[in-house]
């Protein structure tokens, strides 16, 4: 079972004139029955269209969908407007089970392609068992939070020139008392599909207020960051929201860095800038997380005002194997400082590695070597008695 969808179909429609709207999901559909070659091609609303194939090899079934896409590689001609296309696709091979369940699981799945920018996503069998969790995330979260299970592990980092520990990134953890340990990667995704991660997002900022208050309350200035979700960069009531809670907690937004992961999923590119620009104004620090791994490193860092880069630990991680990772690198580096950005390295564990990176002129540090993430008062202990071990050499 195979549903596609069409990018922006809405905005198509909205520009044609209504006698038109038929005539254009014809065209799409003529397409996908040509590449197909599915005599029925079934048409939903919001630019879905669906139907069946004979079941092939995984690889030659997701080939042939590739194949198939570049069909809409031309523009859609409608009347006299020209539209190019973008298109995604769900794919079900679960057989056995009845036929609406899946074309839901198809559908869901092309939505979850559309807005996560893949070409193709496969509903998985296991999907099934795990629909009931998913669809009672909502509660389960805010559980979460009541009592404990979600919490906040800091890592630190390192600062080359000052020769100290200057900041540390709050990282969210989950430990549900039956599942166990949820790896962050699994419900930070499940919370942006139920619309929960806005919450979160929130949570770990009041968190991560309270945690710096009390750092930097020891006296030398400690940068905390905190990660931001692509789905929210673009939000109109983003920026309000910071402004609010910083403002009631009496913090200078300049303590807070804001990291924004490379990523195609920026729906709205333009407000997304429009409102980092608005959190620097502010004060807060902006970092573009694990650089050099998206599909756009260079125009992330021409578009996207910031202040500091993370190479992503996959380059970090071969800087002693790999000539040609030594040189990426070493070259980020430059490019960041000759663009006026800090420089972090994460995913540093060995003494090699982070003495290389020193040699290299990096900023700061972060990975294993110096510390696991940590709860905060974990954290918090060891800091203070860093610092009171350098003011007794002082």
């Amino acid at each position: 079972m195979i549903v596609a969808v069409v990018a922006r179909y809405e905005e198509i429609l909205a520009t044609l004139p209504r006698e038109l709207h038929e005539e254009c999901a014809k065209q799409i559909a003529r397409r996908l029955s040509v590449g197909s070659g599915a005599t029925q091609i079934y048409h939903g609303d919001g630019g879905h269209f669906g139907w069946c194939e004979e079941a092939r090899p995984i690889d030659v079934q997701l080939s042939h969908l590739e194949g198939l896409r570049a069909l809409f590689s031309a523009p859609l001609q409608v009347g006299g407007h020209t539209f190019d296309t973008n298109i995604h696709f769900g794919l079900d091979r679960n057989e056995g089970i009845d036929p609406l369940t899946r074309v839901n699981s198809a559908l869901a799945s092309a939505n979850d392609a559309l807005s996560s920018g893949r070409a193709v996503e496969v509903f998985e069998a296991h999907r099934l068992a795990e629909a009931p969790w998913e669809l009672s995330l909502h509660a389960r979260i805010d559980e979460g939070l009541r009592n404990g299970d979600i919490w906040l592990a800091y890592q630190p980092q390192w600062d080359f020139h000052g020769e100290r520990i200057s900041g540390a990134e709050a990282l969210i953890r989950w430990n549900h008392p039956t599942r166990g340990f949820i790896p962050p990667d699994q419900f930070i995704l499940q919370a942006e599909r139920a619309g929960r991660i806005d919450a979160l997002t929130y949570w770990v900022l009041e968190e991560a207020i309270t945690a710096a208050q009390a750092v930097n309350a020891l006296g030398p200035r400690f940068q905390m960051s905190i990660n931001l979700s692509a789905q929210m960069v673009g939000k109109s009531d983003l920026v309000g929201n910071f402004r609010e809670i910083v403002t009631r907690r009496g913090i200078d937004p300049c303590l807070l860095t804001i990291e924004i992961t490379e990523t195609s999923s920026l729906v709205d590119r333009a407000e997304a800038v429009h409102n980092l620009s608005l959190l620097r104004e502010l004060g807060f620090r902006l970092s573009i997380d694990d650089f050099g791994t998206g599909e756009a490193s260079l125009a992330y860092l021409a578009d996207l005002p910031s202040d500091e880069l993370k190479i992503d630990r996959r380059f970090v991680s071969r800087l002693l194997t790999s000539e040609r990772d030594r040189a990426i690198v070493s070259s980020t580096i430059s490019l960041a400082h000759a663009l006026g950005q800090r420089v972090v390295a994460e995913g540093i564990e060995d003494q090699a590695t982070f003495r290389l990176l020193a040699s290299l002129g990096c900023d700061q540090a972060q990975g294993y070597y110096l510390s696991k993430p940590q709860p905060f008062d974990v954290m918090f202990l060891d800091y203070q008695a860093r610092l009171d071990s350098w003011s007794r050499v002082v």
